[in-house]
């Protein structure tokens, strides 16, 4: 009759599978329930405070699949095998099929595959490298149309796509020890394989130095393979695989390692933009209430910003690891630093984009740079909330000088679909920025005291950070947050979706 979860399961549809399991018997005739027990992570905390939003808001759509160019190049390479691609053109055009049929569905590949523009791009990355060839068949006596049919050099294009990864490069962990291996680190044994870990993770976990975990083994990386100066995530299928490699031996070292390095991100292409009318009333927001810190009168209130407000695209994401930290396994304090030279890591990938107003509030605000870090993190913190992902799916950028937008990114390169998924949720009454300010407003601790305000481990610290949680201060987070929300009520947009809301009531 009771169903007990030990956490929130990642998404709504879960949570309900598993509270469905009681009452199930035949002799249950009476009413059942299910008790939800909230941990710690900033989620879970909003959950335990907002009760009503665990249901509110019904079922979640179901997941997206992550489409860009680099993943259906292949599935096209896969498909082309079985059946000539024919772009805008449906197969039963070519089919001893009643195109009038009620019961025949007339799909285009541009429908099964995403979009005209995510086919093209990928149709156009396998037809330079040679695996697909043209073919002009006729469909009457006066039409012809272009297909694409795999070249008969490549056998199994199956096995060139992976299922466990959708990222172009991986790296093999290899133990040195291994009797096969006999220390070669130039040379990758198969049976010598402890993991395989994506190439966006692994720089942060295993750089030369670095102190890894293997079933309970202490592992030290003495070296790695380096990698191609960019990862081309418009290709998703081996097309020219490299083994790419991380050699181990083991250790008796008793400390762990925590990398430190640098971010650089780049917008590269701009997919979609919300705009806020320049006609719009605005009467602005008072700062000075909510920031003790700010010197602006109480009577001076800046009016909301106009014109480009927010956006979705693709950015190139570039990091470095420069070096890495020993720290005490007794209590995580450091114990030294030690530099590295390490090429950086470079990919596309999914990414939206907020303004924040810093022509107007960096003046204002002493700690606007410090604000914009810790509302990034708090985006991200209740995350989970509205989408399936956690740490190692989404990422924000954590400079904390010169800020001029939070600018969110999916981890893995290529892009897994985290960010478009999440960009709707922002213009959504009681949407992700309700979230943050609800987060930003409760820290669970109330550790804030002094100069110190950025947060606890139960609000905006529960984020990764290169950074290791410096730099942030959750009161001008805070306003900036307001203003943000402020703005993306006015947009046509967010009013769109509420009509939605209002009239399926």
């Amino acid at each position: 009759h009771v169903t007990l979860h030990c956490g929130y399961p990642g998404n709504i549809n879960s949570l309900l599978q598993q509270a469905g399991r009681a009452g199930r018997g035949a002799t249950s005739t009476g009413p059942s329930f299910s008790i939800m027990v909230s941990f710690s992570s900033p989620s879970e905390q909003h959950l335990w405070k907002h009760p009503k939003g665990l249901l509110g808001r019904g079922l979640s759509p179901p997941p997206a699949v992550p489409l860009n160019s680099g993943i259906i190049s292949g599935h096209l390479l896969c498909a082309s095998a079985e059946w000539p691609l024919m772009g805008h053109t449906s197969v039963i055009s070519i089919l001893n099929v009643d195109p009038l049929d009620p019961s025949v569905t007339q799909l285009c590949d541009f429908d099964l595959f995403g979009s005209e523009a995510i086919y093209t791009d990928a149709l156009e990355n396998i037809l330079e490298r040679g695996h697909i060839r043209s073919e002009k068949i006729n469909i009457t006596s006066s039409q012809k149309v272009e297909t694409f049919s795999i070249h008969p050099s490549i056998e199994k294009p199956w096995s060139r796509v992976s299922l466990r990864s959708i990222e172009p490069i991986n790296y093999s962990i290899v133990d040195l020890s291994h009797p096969k291996q006999v220390g070669v680190d130039n040379v990758i044994c198969e049976d010598a394989v402890l993991d395989r870990i994506p190439y966006s993770r692994v720089f942060y976990h295993a750089y030369p130095g670095a102190i890894i975990m293997h079933r309970g083994r202490r592992y030290k990386i003495h070296s790695m393979s380096s990698p191609p100066p960019f990862a081309d995530s418009t290709v998703g299928y081996r097309f020219n695989a490299c083994n790419l490699g991380a050699f181990a031996k083991p250790s008796s070292d008793r400390y762990s390692t925590r990398a430190l390095s640098i971010t650089l991100i780049t917008i590269v292409k701009q997919l979609y933009r919300v705009k806020l009318p320049l006609d719009f009333a605005s009467e602005g927001a008072d700062i000075s209430k909510d920031h003790d810190s700010c010197h602006a009168s109480q009577e001076f209130v800046p009016v909301l910003t106009t014109g480009h407000l927010a956006g979705h695209g693709v950015v190139t994401v570039k990091r470095t690891v420069h070096g890495y930290t020993k720290l005490s396994l007794v209590n995580r304090s450091e114990l030294s630093r030690t530099e590295i030279t390490l090429p950086p890591m470079e990919y596309d990938t999914n990414a939206l984009f907020i303004d924040t107003e810093a022509s107007v509030l960096a003046e204002l605000i002493p700690d606007y740079d410090k604000g914009v870090h810790a509302l990034s993190h708090a985006i991200v913190a209740v995350a989970p909330l509205f989408v399936p992902c956690n740490s190692s799916d989404l990422d924000c950028d954590h400079s904390h000088y010169g800020c001029k937008h939070i600018l969110l990114f999916d981890v893995r390169a290529g892009g897994a679909g985290t960010c478009s998924r999440l960009w709707n949720f922002f213009f959504h009454p009681d949407g992700i920025l309700k979230a943050a300010i609800d987060l930003l407003s409760e820290c669970p601790l109330d550790c804030d005291y002094g100069s110190y305000k950025g947060g606890c481990p139960g609000c905006i610290q529960a984020v990764p950070c290169i950074n290791f949680q410096q730099d942030l201060s959750r009161n001008a987070g805070l306003i900036i947050a307001k203003r943000v929300l402020a703005r993306i009520e006015n947009t046509s947009l967010y009013k769109e979706n509420c009509r939605i809301i209002n009239s399926n009531i």
